[in-house]
């Protein structure tokens, strides 16, 4: 049968193994947390990017658009300036 110096120093050591388990427990719960945390950041910078990028696209079809209309107008000129040109040369030279 133990004695009673023995089953203190059993129970003693027993609360210390807890008391060092309920340490890894807090600490693994607040990495948990961290982690969670660090997480939601990341998901709230990739939604905002998403945002960003779509704002940059409509933004670049509105760019795209514009520049296809002046280009047209560009032809418009050229084809215009190019009869123009031609005109001139055939004018004089007929008559």
């Amino acid at each position: 049968m133990p004695d009673l110096d023995d089953l203190a120093r059993r129970v003693a050591a027993q609360e210390e193994r807890l008391g060092t388990e309920s340490g890894l427990r807090a600490s693994g719960d607040r990495n948990l947390a961290d982690m969670a945390q660090t997480s939601r950041a990341q998901q709230h910078t990739i939604q905002a990017l998403a945002i960003t990028q779509s704002q940059h696209n409509e933004k670049l079809d509105r760019h795209e658009q514009s520049l296809t209309a002046a280009h047209g107008k560009l032809d418009q000129i050229i084809t215009m300036l190019g009869r123009l040109l031609d005109g001139g040369n055939r004018g004089p030279s007929a008559g």
